[in-house]
């Protein structure tokens, strides 16, 4: 039996053993490299020889890194006998910034790491190619300086020589004040650089400033996991995979103001080249009055996007009454950037035969490519009408007048006996019944044309513009302007275009009346061309096009009512002058519409 000193003993020799065993465990901290550039990974490894189920805090590491994985390795090895027991956790870093980085002291229970010290500089070579990491990362720009709104081309390419899984990701391009738009799907490249194979992929972005000044292309960082062979000592977080991190370079790019002489009054449209073309429903040299064409004016705009392109403005000259038809606008994704398409349709209505003149049309850009101003045009379309064949047309035969040169003869009436029954052929075949007939036709003839003259005037009459006065209809001259014309306000106040365009066609029809003595005004188009206000006329043509846009919000409302503003402004000065268009005006019109 063991006496008490001697379990005193033992008992001081085993904890005397605990002591220096806990002491001589260690924790330590090392890095595979300590200086690399922004755009590179390093690895931490813990290191620990004792077996616990105690894992180290990592929240630290998080203030100045990107963790992109973590992964344990486990060793026991036998050493003359004496047993060896490791354990490492190798931690994938990315440094979120530049200078002198300090990766802080780790905890793992009640041991602690020391603290290491890297550097992180932006020494990325111009030329990824000379890169030695396992990911190559690329960023380009069509421009480092171009005007506002212009498209900029921003092209990243990845390529990657170890193999990748399938849960790659990359961060999102923002760039504040400025529109973008991917072009197209992404595109697989598959190279050989310096003898290596490399696989990746490229993606294109169109990039359209709206501000001036600089703007700045962010840098952005790839991140994947790389295919290797499975740890032998076991991997229970990366599944025997590697992450893998990449960093494009953040680029300034310098964004000027349009230039001064481009035209104040046009819609700035920067862009490599716009296009414009016409299509018509049917030929235009084929047309009777009154038959219905349509014409549809299309915009291409390499560089821009359909969202920048304004409406078509087709002005109508006399002679033709004009609605607005259909309007589209599109994108299409080229490798070489954005191309917006705008369709402005308008269907038309020849009232009159003869030649008819519509104006040129005129599209103004910028042409970035040569720093010019340019106008695409189509120039002026002279169609020709014909009159309609079945139009009503009153045609009257002239009597048969008897010749004057010589008597009438009448032969001598022939006897008959009151017993013989008179043949009704001798009737007929008599001189006097041929000339009762004939006067009876001419008058007739003459009571015919009183009823036409009669219906044509009380048709002139009927044809006269009705006003609504107050519940009552007045016509014509008798109707009252300054009425009329508040209707027209009170419709621009309800911002209803419908109605403000047909008050305006009732107050244009009094006024000009009124003035110029001119009653052929049988549409808004014979009003605007003798108002002779070009301003009115692209006014009423950019509302008579909303009508038929399928957009809808605060944007358009507002540039809905700011148009009703602009026309009523308009119509209060015209209406201040008490003047008018009087050219053509004694002439008048040879077919009235």
């Amino acid at each position: 039996m063991v006496n008490r000193k001697s379990f005193y003993l033992m008992l001081t020799a085993l904890i005397s053993l605990s002591v220096a065993m806990v002491a001589n465990a260690a924790f330590t901290a090392s890095v595979n490299r300590t200086s690399l550039a922004s755009h590179e990974t390093l690895e931490l490894t813990l290191r620990t020889d004792e077996s616990s189920s105690d894992a180290p805090d990592l929240k630290p590491l998080e203030w100045s890194f990107d963790i992109l994985g973590t992964r344990q390795q486990n060793k026991t090895s036998i050493i003359n006998g004496k047993r060896e027991f490791t354990r490492d956790w190798v931690v994938t870093l990315a440094p979120k910034q530049q200078g002198t980085l300090v990766i802080p002291p780790i905890q793992l229970g009640d041991r602690q790491s020391e603290a290491v010290t890297i550097t992180v500089s932006d020494n990325r070579p111009d030329d990824p190619t000379t890169d030695t990491g396992p990911i190559l990362m690329n960023a380009e720009v069509s421009s480092d300086s171009i005007y506002v709104q212009q498209e900029l081309i921003f092209t990243l390419t990845i390529l990657s020589r170890v193999q990748l899984y399938d849960d790659n990701r990359l961060s999102a391009l923002d760039i504040s004040d400025a529109l973008i738009q991917q072009l197209g799907e992404t595109r697989k490249l598959d190279t050989i650089i310096e003898g290596i194979r490399y696989r990746g992929f490229e993606l294109k972005y169109s990039i359209h400033p709206q501000s001036v000044g600089e703007i700045t292309i962010p840098s952005l960082t790839f991140t994947g996991v790389a295919a290797e062979p499975r740890d032998p000592f076991g991997s229970f977080f990366s599944s025997g995979g590697k992450p893998v991190l990449a960093r494009s370079r953040e680029m300034q790019i310098e964004v000027k103001p349009r230039p001064e002489n481009y035209p104040a009054g046009d819609t700035w449209l920067p862009a490599r080249k716009v296009t414009i073309q016409e299509q018509w429903s049917q030929p235009p040299n084929s047309l009777q009055v009154g038959d219905a064409i349509t014409r549809t004016i299309t915009v291409n705009a390499d560089g821009l996007s359909a969202a920048q392109l304004p409406p078509i403005l087709m002005t109508q000259p006399k002679g033709v009454n004009s609605y607005p038809d259909k309007s589209g606008t599109a994108d299409r994704e080229t490798a070489n950037g954005i191309q917006g398409q705008r369709t402005d349709s308008i269907a038309m209505i020849p009232t009159r035969p003869g030649k008819i003149t519509l104006p040129a049309i005129e599209y103004t850009w910028f042409d970035t490519a040569r720093g010019k101003t340019k106008t695409s045009r189509l120039p002026a379309t002279e169609i020709e009408v014909s009159a309609d064949p079945n139009a009503n047309a009153l045609t009257v035969a002239s009597p048969t007048t008897l010749p004057t040169d010589q008597p009438a003869e009448c032969p001598d009436p022939a006897r008959v006996s009151d017993t013989t029954p008179l043949e009704p052929a001798s009737i007929w075949q008599t001189p006097v019944f041929w000339q009762w007939l004939t006067a009876f036709f001419a008058l007739l003839w003459l009571v015919t044309l009183g009823l036409w003259r009669f219906i044509s005037c009380a048709a002139t009459k009927s044809d006269q513009p009705i006003i609504n006065m107050g519940g009552r209809h007045q016509s014509g001259k008798h109707a009252s302007e300054a009425e009329a014309f508040r209707q027209l306000e009170a419709a621009c106040q309800q911002n209803d275009v419908r109605l403000t365009l047909s008050e305006l066609k009732n107050w244009c029809r009094i006024y000009l009346n009124n003035n110029l003595n001119n009653e052929n005004l049988t549409s808004l188009t014979d009003c605007l061309n003798q108002l002779g206000s070009q301003e009115l006329s692209e006014i009423c043509n950019q509302l008579s096009a909303s009508l038929y846009q399928t957009q809808a919000g605060g944007a358009a409302t507002a540039a809905k009512k700011e148009q009703l503003t602009a026309l009523l402004a308009v119509c209060k000065k015209l209406k201040g002058t008490k003047s008018g268009r009087k050219k053509d005006q004694q002439l008048g019109q040879l077919y009235p519409e």
